[in-house]
């Protein structure tokens, strides 16, 4: 008995030094991780701020916990904003944006199994050169938990990892978009449109769409119709060997009660689209398909229509096929 008790005293003994320990550890705990990434801040800051884009980067995905169920509510990059997620891995959280400075700071009050752990998050952008260098950082407060304190000891070995691999995966991202024309996600209204089915080569593409854009106008002056935004081509099949294209040429007008030999009037529903806006010559657009491309399938989007492009600077008028605007569109789910 004797010896039993002075087992039960020494383990009392260690326990009450283990807890004054606890007690002289930090209360507070900051896990920061930081790289330098070549592209623009603004593009660097959206992908951060806006959590639908997180997806693209963070190592808390599907991939990680096919179980996981996200729920996102809000406004994109907007304070207020909550996500939500729940899984066999990544377990139960909330994530409730409390800060957003475009191109500054970005803050999120993070919480897990309903509430038990909480902490604060934030990125940090400063211009370096020709470059961003983004900290992310979380921290938090851990009581008066003896168990939370000694925990606090490896905050930074358990999450400072997942922070490597996100902002690794971010620098990746980012650069790639940063050679990309600037992509918005948008929705086109419904229109009343005027289209002439033709077809072309790389040789007689300009003959073609000439004489297409021309009976058009034609048409509409006959018509005493007003005319609605710019000229574009809905492009039905295309071949990338030959390079010859089946495209709808039109224009849209307030009004139409129907066309006239190949001229035909039809209305567009309203529909989402992916639109990147490209300078230049009209045959060196196939980069801006290529990132479009890209852009949807990293989105988790689905092209559900054929692309567009609208041509907004009118070639008569301006010599310079570098001020030549055209936005290419992708109608998309």
């Amino acid at each position: 008995m004797r010896t039993f008790g002075k087992i039960v005293l020494w383990l009392l003994i260690i326990i009450a030094v283990l807890v004054i320990i606890a007690y002289l550890l930090p209360r507070q705990y900051k896990v920061e991780r930081s790289i330098t990434i070549g592209a623009d801040k603004a593009l660097v800051y959206d992908l951060t701020c806006n959590i639908k884009k997180w997806d693209l980067w963070t190592p808390w995905t599907k991939e990680v916990d096919s179980t996981a169920l996200f729920e996102l509510s809000g406004n994109d990059c907007e304070v207020g904003t909550i996500w939500k997620w729940n899984g066999e891995i990544l377990g139960n959280g909330e994530l409730i944006v409390t800060e957003s400075v475009p191109g500054e700071s970005f803050g999120y009050d993070l919480m897990f199994d309903e509430g038990k752990y909480q902490s604060k998050g934030r990125f940090k952008y400063d211009e370096v050169n020709d470059s961003v260098l983004i900290t992310w950082t979380d921290e938090g407060d851990l009581g008066f938990n003896p168990m939370n304190r000694y925990m606090g000891l490896f905050m930074d070995k358990m999450m400072g990892p997942d922070f490597e691999k996100g902002l690794s995966k971010l620098k990746i991202v980012a650069e790639e978009r940063h050679g990309w024309p600037p992509i918005s996600e948008t929705y086109m209204e419904s229109q009343i449109i005027l289209v002439i089915r033709d077809s072309a080569g790389p040789d007689t593409y300009g003959q073609v769409m000439g004489r297409g854009y021309g009976e058009l106008m034609n048409f509409i002056k006959m018509k005493h119709l007003t005319p609605k935004g710019h000229p574009f081509a809905i492009y039905q099949s295309w071949d990338s060997v030959t390079q010859f294209s089946v495209f709808d040429l039109g224009i849209a007008v307030e009004f139409a009660d129907g066309g006239k030999g190949r001229i035909r009037a039809e209305e567009i529903p309203a529909q989402k689209v992916v639109m990147a806006d490209y300078f230049g010559p009209y045959d060196q657009t196939a980069s801006v398909y290529n990132a479009l491309d890209k852009y949807v399938a990293q989105s988790g989007l689905e092209i559900i229509g054929n692309p567009w492009e609208i041509y907004v600077t009118d070639p008569m008028t301006e010599p310079d096929t570098l001020k030549w605007n055209t936005q290419v569109l992708f109608p998309v789910k």
